[in-house]
């Protein structure tokens, strides 16, 4: 499968539009170490808007040999665009909207059109989500396809150069969608890139639906319940998801790479798993997804804390209750699901602490003071692309519920949730204007600002 790049000088705004739509993305790749990749390993190149364009000059010769060597390069809004790419002519003029505050007017009309014939990528995008502004224009080009034009045909905002000189291509624009969307306002930006997205990976042949998904169960002390629970291959059947059982001590790179879970029960051996925490750590960086059911008597990862009890007295203490379920976890559960064959405490005794950004979904403890008995923590990274954690401070999640016409269905319930939270992304806050079905900013002309507006 091809891999689409997207190169970043670390401007807030270009990471947190990354974040967004890193799911339809693959590898963030940092400006200033731009040299130390091989561009050709990718089937796009994204540079986006907001960019350090001295840094980014310094390095025109390998962007333009990426084209030249049958590369997809796409450029949006940059400052001397023309004097940093070569492998077309462009030639950029200061022209910018004529009124910055049309969008506010009572008949309000902004001077671009999509001419006719359309690019395909029309198709994808409306004009409507191509107007906010752009940051001057480019004379249009005999060999270029025109996406985004003024009005009167004048100048091009949006082109496509296909089959360069070696079979590359250029996409190049005036528009600045990232920076807008990151910085949380234009919603018109924010439905740009929603759509060009997933445009760009059908454009390329890139789909990243996984028909398959392999949960690996950690085997380690043999015993009925433990090595191969009864009844848990079946709730896997016809989910997509390929249950395997390993050994713990045979754990390998192999089998962490052909991982997408990784469930560890809570009998096990913790200074084995101490001393390969690095793996776990590299293995929820690179987007996988750990399950644990676990009463830690050894913090094996650097932010998990030891386990503690509630007290056992009164016995709705050990009563589980579901705070938030944002993912689905619980929706086969019923209320009484934490009593197996009516003992309370065997689902869950107590708690650890949760690593700051951690969801906390079941209460245990006194009603004046709960303990978070299971949490949910995406391990963090700079592209958003760390895996989930699902922490169980308990007995078995296989056992519960353990009747009932799901029988033992909390661990797969727990894999489809994070299927369905895979390649999602909370979507800014589009504020509500009357009158208005979409809003723009005018954020690039200069402001005078009084001492007493400060």
């Amino acid at each position: 499968m091809g891999k689409i790049g997207y190169v970043t000088w670390g401007n807030a705004a270009q990471v947190r539009s990354f974040q967004d739509f890193a799911h339809l993305l693959d590898d963030m790749l940092y400006l200033r170490e731009l040299d130390r990749h091989d561009l050709g390993a990718y089937a796009a190149i994204i540079i986006p808007d907001v960019m350090d364009c001295v840094e980014l000059r310094a390095h025109a010769r390998q962007l333009n040999d990426y084209v030249r060597n049958g590369g997809f390069l796409i450029v949006f809004s940059i400052r001397d665009i023309e004097n940093i790419i070569d492998v077309v002519d462009l030639k950029w003029q200061p022209v910018n909207a004529r009124d910055w505050l049309w969008w506010t007017r009572p008949n309000p009309y902004l001077e671009v059109r999509q001419p006719e014939p359309r690019h395909p990528i029309c198709d994808a995008i409306s004009l409507a989500d191509m107007s906010w502004h752009w940051m001057g224009a480019l004379e249009k080009h005999p060999d270029a396809e025109h996406i985004l034009t003024l009005d009167d045909d004048s100048l091009s905002l949006f082109m496509d150069f296909r089959n360069l000189q070696g079979g590359g291509r250029l996409m190049v624009t005036t528009l600045d969608p990232h920076g807008h969307n990151g910085e949380r306002f234009m919603p018109a930006t924010t439905r740009f890139l929603e759509a060009f997205y997933p445009w760009l990976n059908r454009e390329l042949g890139i789909d990243r639906e996984r028909k398959t998904l392999n949960l690996t169960y950690l085997r380690a002390l043999d015993s009925t319940w433990d090595w191969e629970p009864p009844g848990l291959a079946e709730t896997f059947e016809a989910t997509g998801i390929t249950l395997r059982y390993h050994g713990l001590y045979d754990l390998d790179e192999t089998v962490l790479r052909e991982s997408d879970f990784i469930y560890i029960p809570n009998n096990t051996d913790e200074i084995f798993l101490r001393s390969r925490a690095a793996d776990f750590l590299a293995f929820l960086e690179r987007g996988g997804h750990l399950i644990l059911s676990s009463q830690p008597a050894i913090a094996w990862l650097p932010f998990m804390s030891t386990f503690r009890t509630v007290a056992p007295r009164p016995f709705t203490n050990l009563k589980v209750r579901v705070r938030q379920d944002p993912l689905g976890f619980f929706s086969n559960v019923s209320d009484e699901f934490d009593g197996w064959q009516g003992i309370f405490g065997q689902y869950a005794r107590g708690w650890t602490d949760m690593p700051e950004g951690a969801i906390w979904l079941t209460d245990i403890g006194p009603a004046d003071d709960p303990k978070p008995a299971d949490w949910l923590w995406k391990y963090p990274t700079s592209d958003d692309k760390g895996g989930y954690l699902v922490m169980h401070n308990g007995d078995s999640i296989v056992r519960y519920p353990d009747h009932g016409q799901h029988g033992p269905c909390l661990l797969r319930d727990i894999c489809n949730g994070i299927v369905a939270a895979r390649g999602t992304t909370p979507k800014p806050e589009r504020p509500s204007y009357p009158n208005l079905s979409w809003v723009m900013c005018d954020c690039h002309r200069p402001q005078r600002f009084t001492a007493a507006a400060r």
